[in-house]
C-alpha cells in the first residue's frame, strides 16, 4: 500500500505544474513497471492516476491565472521562459498533436497542460488528447520497468535492493526533508544556514527515529509457527544475528542454545529480568521512559532469520552498562521433539550512534568479547541449584572482529538442557 501510494504522488507531482520543476517522474513510472513484472497492477493504475489528475490540476492552474501564473514562474526560474515561449508556438502550429504527443518532447512536455488551460483550449479536447499522451508518455517507461525488470532480475539483485530501500524508507525520507530545507536555506540566503539545515537534519533523525521505535517496530512480525514447528539439526542453525533484515548490516553471535520448553524460566531462576522489546510490545513514549527510571530500558531488536527475538532478559545494573540477552524459538529437535532456542549473550558498554535496521540512532556500545558472557552465564548455570546441564559445543566458526562483525569468538556455543537431552544432543552432533 505504501508503495503504491508513494508511486501516485511521484507520478502526481510530476505532472503538476511547479512541483514537476523538481521532481521526476521517470524513477516512479519504471517502478511500476517492474511491479508490473512481479504480477502487480495497482502500480501501473497509481500512476496513471497521479499523471491524469496532475495533468488535470495544471490545465485549470493556467485556465484560471492566465498570464499572471505565466509571468510569476517565469521570474521565479528564468530557466522556464524559453519552454514556454516554444510550447505557445507549437500549440498554435499543432495544437492537438502536441496535446497528444507532449510527453514524448523533452523539455516541453512538463508545461503543456499549464498552457492549454492559459491558451483557453476547451477541458474536453484538453482532457481527450492529454489523456491518450498520458497512455503513451506513461506506457514507454512502464515498458521500459517491466523490461528492465525481466533482464536484470538474474544478475543484479533487485528484490534485495528493493528491500534495502524499503527498510531505510525513514533515513532517506529524513535525508530527503533535509536536503529540501538546506537548499530552500541557500536559495533565500538565510542567516545562519549551517546552524538552520543541521537542525533540520537533527530534527528529522529524532523523527524517523520516534517513527521506528515507537510506530513501525511492532509491524510485519512473522507469524508464530512459521520456523517454531520445523524440525532440526543444530549444525544447520545459523549462529548470527543482525540489527536489520536486508544484508547490509554487522552481525552479532548466536552463543547460545536451550532445549526445552522455554528459557524464561532458567533465566528467573538466575535472578535475570525481563525486558519488554520494541517489536513484541506495545511501547509508547511515556512507557519508555518509565522504564528508563526503573532502570529496564527496552532492548532494541536484532534479527535471526528476517524474526525479531522472542523474548529478552538483563541482569540488574545501571542504563549503560548490563549484561542482557536474547531469545528465539529455532524449531524443534530432531530426535526428541523438543523446542530449540538459540540465544545472543553481551554485555553493553556504554553508547554509541549506530546504523540500525534502516536509521541512524543511538545504541549501546555491545562489548566485543561475547565468550566471557556465554561462559560466566555457564558459570551460573553450574553454581544453582538446577537440574540443568551447560556444556560448550563447537557449533560455529571462530569469528574474528571486522567490517562484517561487532564481536570476536572461538566459535563454542553454550548448551543448555536437561542431563538427558544433553546426551542425545551431543551423540547428534558426533554423528
Amino acid at each position: 500500500m505504501l508503495e503504491t501510494t508513494s508511486l501516485f504522488f511521484g507520478a502526481f507531482l510530476d505532472s503538476t505544474i511547479g512541483p514537476n520543476l523538481f521532481v521526476p517522474g521517470e524513477p516512479f513510472l519504471l517502478a511500476a513497471g517492474y511491479q508490473l513484472h512481479e504480477g502487480v497492477i495497482w502500480g501501473v493504475v497509481a500512476v496513471l492516476l497521479g499523471g491524469w489528475i496532475g495533468d488535470q490540476l495544471s490545465y485549470f492552474i493556467g485556465k484560471r491565472s492566465g498570464s499572471k501564473a505565466q509571468k510569476k514562474l517565469i521570474r521565479w526560474q528564468a530557466k522556464t521562459k524559453r519552454p514556454i515561449a516554444r510550447c505557445r508556438l507549437l500549440m498554435k502550429k499543432r495544437g492537438n498533436a502536441i496535446l497528444i504527443f507532449a510527453r514524448l518532447l523533452g523539455p516541453v512536455a512538463w508545461v503543456v497542460p499549464f498552457m492549454a488551460g492559459t491558451t483557453n483550449v476547451s477541458w474536453k479536447r484538453f482532457t481527450v488528447c492529454s489523456s491518450i499522451g498520458l497512455i503513451l508518455g506513461v506506457g514507454q517507461f512502464v515498458v521500459a520497468g517491466y523490461l528492465l525488470a525481466a533482464g536484470l532480475n538474474t544478475w543484479i539483485p533487485l528484490d534485495s535492493i528493493k528491500f534495502i530501500l524499503v527498510e531505510h524508507k525513514l533515513l532517506i525520507a529524513s535525508v530527503l526533508i533535509a536536503s529540501v530545507f538546506a537548499l530552500v536555506a541557500w536559495k533565500k540566503n538565510w542567516s545562519r544556514k549551517w546552524t538552520k539545515s543541521l537542525t533540520a537534519l537533527v530534527f528529522c533523525l529524532v523523527a524517523a527515529n520516534y517513527g521506528h521505535f515507537f510506530y513501525l517496530a511492532d509491524d510485519n512480525i512473522d507469524p508464530p509457527g512459521v520456523t517454531e514447528n520445523q524440525s532440526i539439526v543444530l549444525n544447520d542453525i545459523g549462529f548470527k544475528v543482525y540489527p536489520g533484515r536486508s544484508n547490509v548490516f554487522d552481525a552479532q553471535a548466536v552463543n547460545l542454545v536451550y532445549v526445552g520448553e522455554s528459557p524464561r524460566s532458567l533465566m528467573q531462576e538466575l535472578g535475570w529480568l525481563e525486558n519488554q522489546t520494541f517489536s513484541r510490545n506495545d511501547i509508547e513514549l511515556a512507557d519508555y521512559v518509565s522504564l528508563l527510571k526503573q532502570k529496564l530500558p527496552p532492548v532494541s531488536d536484532l534479527f535471526w532469520n528476517g524474526k525479531p527475538q522472542s523474548m529478552a532478559f538483563q541482569e540488574p545494573g545501571s542504563l549503560l552498562k548490563r549484561s542482557h540477552v536474547r531469545w528465539w524459538q529455532a524449531g524443534l529437535e530432531s530426535k526428541s521433539g523438543q523446542p530449540i532456542w538459540i540465544g545472543a549473550i553481551s554485555y553493553d558498554d556504554g553508547l554509541k550512534l549506530a546504523h540500525y535496521s534502516g536509521i541512524v540512532t543511538v545504541l549501546h556500545r555491545i562489548d566485543p568479547n561475547v565468550d566471557s558472557e556465554r561462559d560466566r552465564l555457564a558459570n551460573q548455570i553450574e553454581a544453582s541449584h538446577l537440574r540443568l546441564v551447560g556444556e560448550l559445543h563447537s557449533l560455529a566458526q571462530p569469528v574474528a572482529m571486522d567490517s562484517k562483525h561487532d564481536y570476536y569468538s572461538d566459535g563454542n556455543v553454550l548448551l543448555i538442557s536437561e542431563p538427558s537431552l544433553a546426551l542425545n544432543l551431543s551423540n547428534q552432533k558426533a554423528i
